[in-house]
């Protein structure tokens, strides 16, 4: 991390070279289909080195309300945005809430001129499901081949039951490696069918991310703004579908099994290198679907291991785990420990849901559902007849 603080340092006595009354206005606009005079703007600034990934610690630092057409505006004194003590430079985060509940912000890691930021608009996703697929109002025009370079889009659903457990999440936009080892990046649609619903009941709502990148202009690039927009409409689902697995043992993670409760808190699964977990029928029948959710893990594959009623072992059931686009920008670095004031590296790894269809055509007795990497959290499993 030497580098890092040599960097962070290097700017700093650079910014110290400017006068600390410049002023570096940050502005943008609104859009609603509803009036917007008055509305309030926030402020939000936190002290962070230049290599974090966003400002989710920031503290109220202003506010202001917008006119009939949206605009905003905020005058940020240079002094306000760099430490001159040499400690470091202040992340800004830029957020407002609509009257329908939408609610809409933007990071700015490093204020040093005139910022102006994307238009925030009020969202209105409209969510619906049909045929087991999550449908929705994009937050913005899809990309084309032809627009990826200078815009990008992403979406993530998450289904939170009225306690509170997340019961499943997915993403719109994927990576992934083609036949020629080059890195694609797919749009999908958002599965949630029955067996994803089990018999849990909550709200689904929609996040989206919009990062635009200007034209290069000087030495340094062009400027990339990202925003990150949650609709105020939601969707209420409730499933009515109860797992044969609830209520099976699984010795490797205790008893009673934390993964056949139904309670979808999330436990620690060892972080071994490869994860894998037996649940056993005490009468075998056909099966299904497998479902797996909250398994935390940077694996690119898993697989299901089925076991006949006679002992014998059915070809593996396998599945590839295309890795979100939501973090592919965010730097690996976590804070350190209080007091410390640097950085750690952490890799990324993420929080999967996903639904394994099977097909064995005989009864089953045994069932391993196991990832060609290490899992450090998992929530549940379920086996569907």
């Amino acid at each position: 991390m030497a580098g890092v603080r040599a960097y962070a340092f290097l700017f700093l006595f650079l910014a110290s070279c400017f006068n600390p009354d410049d002023i570096l206005p940050v502005h943008g606009a609104l859009t609603s289909i509803d009036p917007l005079s008055g509305q309030t703007v926030r402020l939000l600034r936190d002290p962070i080195a230049v290599t974090s990934s966003d400002c989710s610690e920031a503290k109220p630092f202003k506010e202001t309300a917008v006119g009939e057409a949206g605009n905003y505006s905020f005058d940020v004194f240079r002094a306000q945005a760099v430490k001159l003590s040499g400690q470091g430079i202040f992340c800004f985060r830029v957020e407002t809430t609509f009257p329908s509940g939408s609610t809409v912000f933007s990071d700015i890691l490093g204020l040093d001129s005139d910022t102006l930021l994307p238009a925030f608009p009020d969202w209105r996703a409209n969510p619906q499901r049909t045929d087991g697929v999550l449908h929705f109002e994009p937050v913005a025009p899809l990309p084309t081949e032809e627009t990826l370079a200078g815009s990008q889009l992403t979406h993530r659903a998450e289904w939170f039951t009225e306690d509170g457990g997340l019961a499943w999440r997915a993403d719109d936009r994927v990576s992934g490696i083609d036949a020629m080892n080059a890195l694609t990046v797919t749009r999908v649609p958002m599965p949630l069918d029955d067996y994803a619903l089990e018999d849990f009941s909550g709200r689904v709502s929609l996040r989206a991310k919009v990062t635009t990148i200007e034209a290069e202009v000087g030495p340094f690039g062009g400027q990339v703004n990202t925003i990150e927009a949650r609709s105020g409409q939601t969707l209420r689902l409730v499933g009515a579908r109860v797992p044969i697995s609830r209520g099976l043992a699984c010795p490797s993670l205790g008893s009673p099994c934390p993964l056949t409760d139904g309670d979808l808190t999330s436990v620690d699964a060892g972080d071994n290198a490869f994860f894998k977990v037996t649940l056993t029928l005490a009468t075998p029948v056909p099966l299904s679907a497998v479902v797996v959710r909250g398994a935390q893990t940077d694996a690119l594959f898993m697989g299901v291991q089925l076991v006949s009623a006679d002992g014998g072992v059915l070809p593996l059931v396998q599945k590839v785990l295309l890795p979100s686009m939501w973090n592919s920008g965010s730097p690996s670095f976590v804070r350190g420990p209080a007091g410390d004031g640097g950085f750690d590296f952490q890799p990324q790894s993420e929080q999967r849901f996903f639904t394994v269809a099977l097909d064995a055509g005989v009864p089953i007795s045994e069932v391993t559902v196991g990832f060609a990497g290490s899992v450090g959290r998992i929530s549940e499993v379920s086996l569907f007849e």
